[in-house]
């Protein structure tokens, strides 16, 4: 079932123009992978896809509605977005985790301790609820960042480079947390200018102003 589909959709940044005259399908419990350069235009593409950049909400269409006739609140609830460098937060794990939850959007959600703790578990992630996040390493950090989204059980997650900077078993704890999310019918777009060892999906490079299928 067709869920994300962009036609003839353009982005341009600073006046430079990034991506032209492109269609691209996303079906529900798709895993895409996007690859590029540096500048390419592939997180940029990323905050478009949820709203985040204004301009092309009339190209995207989300379960067949133009981004434009979504409701922000209802928006993010469908769409979660990991950019590269996740947002700090000072307090603990638990605050960390449960900071969506203050939204209205979120409201009435927020899960318990026995879930956080499962969830930081399957990353991994053996660290107290009640530890200052903002002393965790970079590796830690960035798996927790994806553990709040999952959380989350958002039907779209895009993710921007979700294992730079991490080591090679750090990187390959995130692949496998992804799977996971792809078996249980979450649909994905990632983007990274490196290989994702164990990642499967269709995959698809910046060359050009275009988006061309690759094989791997």
């Amino acid at each position: 079932m067709e869920l994300i589909s962009c036609r003839g959709l353009r982005l341009e940044r600073g006046g430079v123009v990034l991506l032209e005259d492109t269609d691209l399908v996303i079906e529900a419990g798709e895993r895409i992978l996007i690859t590029g350069p540096s500048g390419c235009g592939k997180s940029t593409l990323l905050r478009h896809l949820c709203m985040l950049e204004p301009g092309a909400e009339q190209t995207i269409f989300l379960q067949g509605r133009a981004l434009a006739e979504w409701v922000p609140g209802e928006l993010r609830r469908a769409v979660a977005y990991l950019p590269q460098t996740p947002v700090a937060v000072e307090g603990s794990v638990r605050d960390y985790l449960c900071l969506p939850y203050t939204l209205k959007v979120y409201s009435g959600n927020r899960p318990n301790d026995k879930a956080l703790k499962a969830a930081l578990e399957s990353l991994n992630l053996e660290i107290a609820l009640d530890a200052g996040a903002e002393q965790l390493s970079p590796g830690q950090k960035a798996r927790l960042a994806l553990v709040q989204r999952l959380l989350l059980k958002p039907q779209v997650l895009l993710c921007d480079e979700p294992i730079a900077a991490l080591d090679q078993d750090s990187a390959a704890l995130v692949v496998r947390a992804l799977e996971q999310a792809g078996r249980d019918g979450m649909t994905q777009v990632l983007v990274s200018h490196q290989p994702l060892q164990g990642a499967s999906g269709r995959c698809y490079r910046f060359v050009d102003r275009r988006l061309e299928l690759s094989p791997s």
